[in-house]
């Protein structure tokens, strides 16, 4: 028996929202159903940004400081930032790791002025844009590299396909079942409830199969019996 011989498998927007709307028994949902889909699949996504940090959504990136000055603004689809480095020889040499501040931490910084290599950082994750500050206050231009966390792309055209990989699209299926189903009054609660319990199960799949992957090493555990654990 032939198989297709592809792995290109997608759902455009009206493909998954006409999926959802079949869960909840409507096969040909009307115009303003559409748009109430598009817009609860939007609030969709927004909550799977905030479920985890994902890895499909990782990117590094680099800039140059300024001498003398601390604040540098991001780009509005940063979320957050993580392992942030700075290279010894200002522009060349190897990667320095730098430390997060928190609030407390930034704010209690006696001469934030001080002037230097920087090793420590604060992100104010601010509602518009993230704002990066640098302690101590770059002295000279030095090249950092950090990874930064982005948000996922908004829904767009219908014709459009989501800005998620493949795996995520059965969670995103039942999630925005769930929404629809919330929506229509002649859905018995259990049903809907059903849906819900479907889609947490689901994106916790989902977000497990985007975990990172590290080897695991078994090493005999002097101290006792059994092994010791090790990855990297």
């Amino acid at each position: 028996m032939a198989s297709s011989g592809t792995n290109t498998f997608n759902l455009s927007v009206d493909e998954l929202i006409l999926e959802a709307y079949e869960r909840c028994g409507i096969v040909t949902p009307t115009g303003y159903q559409l748009r109430s889909a598009r817009r609860s699949l939007n609030l969709l996504l927004q909550d799977l940004g905030n479920r985890d940090l994902h890895l499909f959504k990782r990117s590094q990136t680099t800039f140059s400081t300024v001498a003398s000055d601390e604040t540098y603004v991001l780009a509005t689809s940063i979320l957050d930032v993580m392992d942030m480095h700075v290279l010894a020889g200002g522009t060349t040499g190897s990667e320095i790791s730098m430390a997060r501040y928190t609030q407390s931490e930034y704010a209690g910084l006696p001469n934030k002025s001080t002037e230097a290599r920087p090793s420590h950082y604060y992100l104010d994750r601010e509602r518009d844009a993230a704002t990066l500050f640098l302690y101590p206050t770059p002295d000279a231009v030095y090249t950092v590299n950090y990874f930064a966390y982005n948000r996922i792309q908004d829904v767009g055209e219908y014709t459009n396909t989501l800005d998620i990989p493949v795996k995520f699209l059965p969670a995103v299926t039942t999630g925005l079942a769930f929404l629809l189903a919330e929506k229509l009054p002649a859905l018995e609660v259990p049903r809907v409830s059903l849906f819900k319990q479907r889609y947490d199960e689901e994106v916790l799949r989902a977000i497990e199969e985007d975990e990172e992957r590290t080897s695991l090493y078994l090493t005999p555990n002097l101290a006792g019996t059994g092994f010791a654990v090790r990855t990297g």
